[in-house]
């Protein structure tokens, strides 16, 4: 599509050809970039590091114990013998006799199964309704979450052994209730962490990239949080284990856990406590294995915890704990898109209104919003960080939080279809077929444990039925198309092997995966040097040109706008105060805001070695707007005016232009 080429002013005066000509080349592959390590197996990763060969060793042994622990008793561990009741170790008795003469060595090891069944059980019971909570209450926030957190509070308040003890006496004193009761006592443990792990979760880009993409709900926590959080997950499994048998053993020491005649470890040491000073190896030997069990758990479950840490740079490559979640569902059918109308708009916003809600109410962010982007042509969105840029760019994209943020008013079209009050299969649609998002840090728009190659091929399976073969030859051709060099080799790696600029090379790859209409970048190049800047702007450009697509980009850099923008949009308080094709606005802005952003730009005509202009004030804070124009605090007009204090300026034409300013033509003389 044929791109009209606009004059620029001042600093902004450099045109895309020479930008062009002036660009880098394709960017070159990382020379130190890793190869594909060899792949270690779990066992051999665990026992890698000392503490995992040790609690794995032990670990395996207990396990040993409890499955072959009856058959290894070398005497019945139930058959009493009066005449050899509380005998010390001895050689017929390993560790002694207890009180009704039964052979302890035989009893601890017929009581192992029971003991570890206790941890066992009851840190899963723990787990299954703790974490679904924890991850509910974070996904969907408002009154579910407070519901949800209140119960598990009242819960924290109360002591687990009572707890413990109440839940015993309601079901009964058995083995399968104490299993219940410890497992109870948890849940509020799992539910927190949860909950925590997975709004940290939530809150990272790729997030959101994967909601760009319409992933479902479930697939997002199912393939991208529980991933992340399971090696915390994990370690707290580990550390409830131990607690979990303290919590049984303490039932057990009361008369209330595994009931006579079967052993277990703290029924055991609660039969022993009459006979604690005369005959102290009755709690000495259980105790011991009850405290080592405890000791291998966590030394296992730390070591896992290593591996699996997304953030660790010596993770292994095999898929982390939860990759059997994983597995691709089959894909529902794609939905053709609309028709491309030639003379209509790729997006289109009206009088939108936005507020975030809070405790207080509702305050306003967006405020009457305008604008439209035609197809092929590139609207930069630029103003003071604060004035709702990324919100407005995330309610285009479908992606802002109704938690967190209401659209009060307005309405927004993506080719002609609203993306407003669509029901949840139908926004996931629009988002696959035609929305693309750009994020500003590449490093947190990537999942740091998948591969760049299964990132790349959810996109491309996104809403559709491709075999295995025709993604990976569509995941090579994106990789190409972004200039990365050895695709083959660089579907393998994970996103910590690649450089920034290669980063965000992939993150537009994955925003082009269904081949949008509309791309959104928020701040693209920010978190990089200006060479790769450059690069990656070039590059968007080229494939806008070659697709055809609408572009938003939100920006602080106006000679970046003057260089790869067609449209510019100021935005200042959450209105678009002035809007136009770059050349007009740049070269003559009318608004005061506008003029002082020019003017607060490197180079826009301070002397050597004098230093840059600012605005002076600060902008409103969101909520606590002033009456009339908002820029009216910081305007150098507004002296004696008292117009600009009655009445918000409403947009209107000036020489070419849309302005919010009542006395915009003073800026034409």
């Amino acid at each position: 599509m044929a791109r009209p080429a606009h004059p620029r002013a001042g600093d902004a005066g450099m045109s895309l050809l020479q930008d062009m000509a002036a660009g880098a080349p394709p960017l070159a592959a990382k020379s130190d970039a890793a190869l594909p390590r060899r792949r270690w197996t779990l066992p051999r990763r665990i026992l890698a590091q000392p503490k995992g060969a040790i609690g794995l060793t032990l670990v395996v042994l207990y396990l040993l114990l409890a499955v072959f622990g009856p058959m290894l008793a070398p005497q019945d561990a139930f058959r009493q013998n009066f005449a050899q009741t509380l005998r010390p170790p001895s050689a017929a008795h390993w560790f002694g006799t207890d009180q009704l003469g039964r052979d302890v060595f035989s009893r601890v090891l017929v009581g192992a199964r029971a003991t570890l069944g206790i941890g066992v059980g009851g840190v899963a019971v723990a787990f299954l309704i703790g974490v679904p909570l924890g991850i509910l209450a974070a996904w969907r926030r408002g009154w579910i979450e407070a519901v949800l957190m209140r119960a598990i509070d009242i819960m924290l308040s109360f002591p687990d052994i009572v707890f413990a003890l109440a839940v015993v006496a309601i079901l009964g004193a058995n083995t399968q209730n104490v299993i219940i009761a410890v497992g109870v006592v948890a849940v509020p443990v799992f539910a927190r962490t949860a909950r925590a792990v997975t709004m940290s979760i939530l809150a990272e880009p790729y997030i959101e990239g994967s909601a760009a993409l319409g992933a479902s709900p479930s697939r997002i926590i199912l393939r991208h949080v529980l991933p992340n959080i399971s090696g915390t997950l994990l370690t707290l499994s580990t550390l409830l284990f131990a607690s979990t048998l303290l919590s049984a053993s303490g039932l057990g020491f009361l008369g209330l856990g595994t009931q006579p005649p079967f052993p277990e470890w703290g029924t055991m040491l609660g039969e022993s406590r009459s006979y604690i000073r005369s005959h102290p190896y009755l709690a000495t030997f259980p105790g011991l294995f009850l405290a080592v069990s405890a000791l291998a758990f966590n030394l296992l479950g730390e070591a896992l915890r290593v591996i699996y840490d997304p953030t660790s740079r010596r993770g292994s490559r095999r898929a982390p704990l939860f990759a059997f979640l994983r597995r691709r569902s089959a894909a529902a059918p794609a939905t053709a898109p609309d028709g491309d109308s030639a003379a209509g708009n790729a997006v289109s916003v009206k009088a939108l209104r936005m507020a975030f809600r809070t405790r207080d109410g509702l305050l306003d962010v967006v405020r009457g919003v305008d604008l439209a982007i035609r197809p092929g042509r590139t609207l930069a969105l630029v103003g003071e960080s604060g004035s709702g840029k990324s919100t407005l760019l995330r309610a285009i994209g479908t992606l802002a939080n109704p938690q967190e943020v209401s659209i009060t008013q307005g309405a927004i079209g993506i080719d002609g279809e609203s993306a407003l009050g669509l029901p949840a299969a139908a926004l996931r649609a629009l988002r696959r077929r035609k929305i693309g998002v750009v994020f500003q840090d590449a490093a947190s728009a990537l999942n740091p444990v998948l591969t760049v190659g299964a990132q790349l091929a959810e996109a491309v399976r996104a809403g559709s039925r491709l075999d295995n073969e025709a993604v990976r030859q569509r995941c090579l051709a994106l990789l190409k198309d972004v200039r990365i060099a050895d695709p083959e080799r660089r579907l393998a790696m994970y996103p910590h092997q690649f450089s920034g600029g290669m980063k965000q090379r992939i993150v537009i790859a994955i925003a082009l995966a269904q081949d949008p209409q509309v791309l959104l970048a928020d701040e693209p190049t920010s978190a990089l040097d200006v060479t790769i800047q450059q690069q990656i702007l070039v590059l968007l450009r080229e494939i806008q040109a070659k697709r055809g697509m609408a572009v938003l980009l939100v920006t602080h850099d106006l000679g970046l706008v003057a260089r790869f923008a067609d449209d510019v949009a100021v935005m200042y308080a959450g209105r678009i105060v002035e809007s136009g094709e770059v050349a007009t606005v740049l070269e003559r802005p009318l608004h005061p805001y506008t003029l002082a952003l020019r003017a607060s730009a490197p180079g826009a005509g301070e002397g050597r070695g004098q230093p840059l202009r600012s605005i002076p004030g600060e902008p409103p804070l969101i909520g606590q707007f002033p009456a009339g124009c908002t820029f009216r605090p910081r305007c150098p007009r507004t002296q004696g005016r008292p117009d600009c204090a009655e009445r918000e300026p409403d947009p209107r034409t000036v020489s070419g232009r849309q302005v919010a300013c009542l006395f915009a033509e003073e800026g034409l003389s």
